[in-house]
């Protein structure tokens, strides 16, 4: 099996985490200490990371477009405003209404009080419909 950016024991420690083992189950399963497991999970998790930036830098580069919403719009409308935007430039957004409530929702720290936006959003279209805020 190929690992992409994992090695054979860094795959190894991440399947069986995946199937809940400790990390002391998985090194008694792979021969070694608790240390070791720990160790080249953590290199393993850090190369995860590194690889979702990657795609996320790889992402904001083909987003051709971009909507605002601004501060103080009702949670209620900011769907129709991305996705008719969207249907303005031809793309066919992903996202459904629901979902982009969930992408607004999901922000940290929490930009949605009494049903209104607390501040400015905006959402990047991607030129395959793919849908990102930031807040």
């Amino acid at each position: 099996m190929r690992g992409g950016l994992f090695n054979q024991k860094q795959l190894k420690i991440l399947k069986l985490r995946a199937r809940g083992f400790t990390q002391l189950e998985t090194a008694k399963e792979l021969g070694t200490s608790r240390a070791n497991v720990s160790m080249i999970e953590w290199r393993a998790r850090k190369k995860l990371d590194k690889a979702r930036e990657t795609i996320q830098a790889y992402e904001a580069l083909q987003s051709s477009h971009t909507v605002s919403v601004d501060k103080g719009t009702k949670l209620a409308e900011v769907p129709m405003i991305v996705l008719h935007e969207g249907d303005k430039r031809h793309i066919h957004i992903k996202s459904d209404i629901i979902e982009i409530v969930r992408l607004v929702k999901a922000l940290k720290p929490v930009v949605v009080r009494e049903g209104k936006v607390l501040r400015g959003l905006e959402f990047k279209i991607n030129e395959r419909g793919k849908l990102e805020v930031s807040g």
